[in-house]
Parts: C-alpha cells; sequence; structure tokens
C-alpha cells in the first residue's frame, strides 16, 4: 500500500514539476526582453561589476514560478540557477541560454561565461569573436570559468591571436578555486599541453 502511495506522490510531483516548467517557458517565451537579450552578444551588456554568487537551484527546482519573478525583479543568482535547472529539461536550449544572458546582465559574471559557451554550442564559428572577447571579460574578472576558456583559444589561436605566455598566465587564474574544481583540472591539462609544444620546440 506504501508502495502504491509513493508511486501516485511520485507522479502527481512529476506532472507539477512539467506544468510549472511549461509555465515559466510560456512566460519567458513571451517576454520580449528575453528575445532582445538572446540576440545580443553579452560584451554588449557585461556587467561593470560583479555580484557574489548564490546558490538557489534546490529553491528553484520547487518553486519554478517564484524563482523566475526574483529573476525578473533582478536578482541574479536566480536567474542563473534557474537557467541552471532548467537546462536538458526543455525542448531546445532557449530558455536556459536567456536566462544566462538575463544573469549576466544582472552581474553575475559566471552566466557571462555560460552564455558564452552556449553560443559556441550552439552557434559555432560565427560566435567565437563574441564569446572570446566575453571568455576575456569574464577573465578580468576572475571567474575561473572565464579563465579556464580564455586560456583554450588563447592556445588555440581561435578568436584571437595565439599567445602562449598570455595563455598560461590566464590559466593559472583558472585555478584559483583550488584543484578539486573542475576549471583548474581544464586549466592544467591546456596548460600541460602549451608546455609540452614549448619545450619541443626549444
Amino acid at each position: 500500500m506504501k508502495f502504491v502511495f509513493l508511486l501516485i506522490f511520485l507522479s502527481i510531483n512529476a506532472h507539477a514539476e512539467k506544468s510549472n516548467l511549461n509555465d515559466v517557458v510560456n512566460k519567458i517565451k513571451s517576454d520580449k526582453s528575453y528575445t532582445i537579450l538572446s540576440t545580443q552578444c553579452p560584451t554588449e551588456f557585461f556587467p561593470e561589476s560583479g555580484v557574489l554568487y548564490k546558490n538557489h537551484i534546490d529553491y528553484c527546482s520547487t518553486n519554478l514560478n517564484s524563482c523566475l519573478k526574483l529573476c525578473n525583479d533582478g536578482d541574479a543568482n536566480y536567474c542563473l540557477s534557474l537557467a541552471n535547472y532548467t537546462q536538458g529539461k526543455t525542448e531546445g536550449e532557449y530558455y536556459s541560454e536567456a536566462l544566462f544572458s538575463k544573469s549576466c546582465k544582472l552581474g553575475q559574471v559566471s552566466a557571462c561565461t555560460n552564455r558564452a559557451s552556449g553560443l559556441i554550442k550552439y552557434n559555432g564559428d560565427s560566435s567565437l569573436t563574441c564569446a572570446v572577447k566575453t571568455f576575456e571579460l569574464s577573465c578580468s574578472k576572475n571567474d575561473a570559468w572565464g579563465c579556464t576558456m580564455y586560456g583554450a583559444y588563447l592556445a588555440q589561436g581561435k578568436g584571437v591571436e595565439r599567445d602562449f605566455d598570455k595563455a598560461l598566465k590566464v590559466l593559472e587564474v583558472g585555478c584559483q578555486n583550488g584543484i578539486q574544481d573542475p576549471a583548474c583540472q581544464n586549466a592544467q591539462n591546456i596548460s600541460n599541453q602549451i608546455k609540452a609544444v614549448l619545450s619541443k620546440s626549444e
């Protein structure tokens, strides 16, 4: 009996979540400000000063509409948490990408980095110049992933002139949060590849 009740409870919760997610998606879709943001490069509205990161994903997972309202009221961290939560849960990634843009504009620098990554993922090389410039700006604000991504493109010479020395410097910033941070692990891997290339050319 308890097992049957649990299945019914989970089914109701899943239906409620889908209904609330659809509601949030429709609100974002009908809001022209998100449409405009999604067509712009993050460099056009990159924040002069960043806001301290706070994780609200658990809250947003059960309070989707409230989370969107707090985002629309100007809290960058609720925008970012909702963006992270909705990734992979909607048809297409427009909604999470739009929320990353909103969070970026409101001052969450890591959201700018996420949006730049999304531009490359969904638009390819046509977005490289915009994305790499965004990574550079994110890195200048000490965003670990921003520096790791910027270092990677400096090393490749894609979207920016190749510069191994500069890449090694910014990749060090990618490790500011310690080796356990995936941004640092990727930064170290890239740094090792650069050093291997440099040692062969000596």
